[in-house]
């Protein structure tokens, strides 16, 4: 029940977050099929990243709640306030790398034209906006670490609504206030706009002398190391958040390479669908890390292991939940997106939603499991099996793609490898050993 009730608020929050996300990609297609492809790929291989901040975060919010789960606050906030410069200056770094290559990595896609240009410039806006999102997760893994669970989905909500109403008027004007229409990379503009507002009342609210982790008034005292524990705990998460990104890049283009433009747009509706599972398992997966590891190191191994399998379960329920309902709906789903959209886009994205979208939920499995793994300090071994299962997954896929295979043929290799890959991580978190208590650096 702890799990269900820090998971399930975080887990609607995201899955909000990834909604208003839809409305932003609704807006997008009226546009037309090409904007759907440029920002489908700019923001696809921005995931990558993301992830980097995302696992620092995470690692972030593993440690402080160890450390508070013993009993070492001040110490906690002494870590907090370093961990906190160094995902600005992280942000720098990764912002400032991943823009010079931006041109190669969407023509790995295939895309040509202008739709390449856009795409090309979505991703370097959405590249440099790295920098305020690495904040805005640190400083939200922060307050999760300190048990506050609503507080962080109100900052996420706080980014996403006014990135909707910043990106309406970017991609279509406001004639009123003679402002012209930017175009599709007018949403990438609007979301980095919205996440530094709201980066700034995340700092703020880290800022207060009365916040358990406060970034002022901190005690006195030695201060354990904490930026290379992080990075430490992090790049094994980073490669596995980054094998299930490959998954969807290689997804993308072998259908643009095999099935063409339309199939590739339709993967714009169905992959933002896919979000909603994926943030909402990340919810039950943080609840999981937070409760595991305050248990492991008081010797909690039932609950640890308890707590991984209820986040399993859990993530799988939420996800197949959402991919039921939008399965049904798949045809009239469409046409919000896509004003006239053709009956091979259609097409595609009805037989994803029936099929292939339930790899996604099977993938949430794996994340609600891990993730209890990952709040005992345990990295490596999720990582081992991702390395087991992921390359089977890409290989099953690649010959899925093969001439005279169908899109069907590729949906199944996906559903097929996660099922594989959920399995795996499942049956560690009931049998593996991850559950003795190590020792924390006072």
């Amino acid at each position: 029940m702890a799990v269900l009730a820090q998971g399930l608020p975080l887990a609607l929050g995201l899955a909000l977050h990834a909604l208003i996300n839809l409305v932003d990609l609704a807006m997008v297609g009226h546009l037309g099929e090409d904007a759907l492809r440029a920002a489908h790929v700019g923001s696809t291989w921005n995931f990558l990243p993301m992830i980097v901040g995302q696992c620092v975060s995470t690692a972030l919010l593993a440690r402080l709640s160890r450390t508070c789960g013993v009993g070492e606050v001040a110490g906690a906030r002494r870590a907090n306030v370093r961990a906190q410069w160094f995902m600005v200056w992280l942000g720098v770094a990764i912002a400032l790398v991943t823009c010079w290559p931006a041109g190669a990595m969407v023509d790995r896609t295939g895309l040509t034209g202008a739709v390449r240009g856009d795409a090309v410039h979505y991703l370097v806006v959405s590249n440099l906006g790295c920098l305020p999102m690495f904040v805005l997760m640190q400083t939200t893994a922060a307050m999760r670490a300190a048990g506050e669970a609503l507080l962080p989905l109100m900052v996420l909500l706080l980014a996403n609504v006014l990135n909707l109403l910043l990106a309406l008027v970017l991609l279509f004007g406001w004639q009123a206030a003679d402002i012209p229409a930017v175009g599709v990379v007018g949403a990438a503009y609007a979301a980095v706009v919205a996440r530094t507002v709201a980066v700034v009342f995340a700092v703020w609210w880290l800022a207060r002398r009365s916040h358990p982790l406060s970034l002022r008034a901190v005690p006195r005292g030695p201060t354990a190391a904490i930026v290379l524990p992080m990075l430490r705990d992090a790049w094994p998460q980073s490669l596995q958040i980054g094998l299930r990104a490959a998954v969807f890049l290689a997804l993308t283009a072998l259908v643009q390479h095999r099935f063409g433009d339309a199939a590739t747009a339709a993967l714009a509706v169905t992959t933002r669908f896919d979000t909603v599972v994926l943030f909402s398992s990340l919810g039950f997966a943080n609840a999981a890390t937070a409760y595991a590891g305050r248990a492991v190191v008081v010797g909690r191994a039932a609950a640890a292991r308890a707590a991984g399998l209820w986040a399993a379960l859990q993530a799988g329920l939420f996800g197949a939940t959402f991919v039921a309902a939008t399965s049904v709906l798949a045809a009239p789903l469409v046409q919000v997106f896509v004003s006239t959209p053709t009956p091979e886009l259609t097409n595609v994205v009805v037989q994803y939603l029936g099929h292939g979208a339930w790899g996604q939920v099977l993938g949430a499995v794996a994340l609600g499991a891990m993730g209890a793994v990952q709040g005992a300090g345990r990295m490596l071994a999720p990582l081992v099996i991702d390395l087991l299962g992921f390359p089977l997954l890409l290989l099953w896929m690649w010959n899925a793609a093969a001439p005279g295979n169908t899109l069907a043929d590729l949906f199944g290799a996906l559903v097929g490898g996660f099922l594989v890959i959920a399995a795996l991580h499942v049956t560690f978190v009931q049998f593996g050993r991850w559950t003795e208590p190590r020792e924390l650096p006072r």
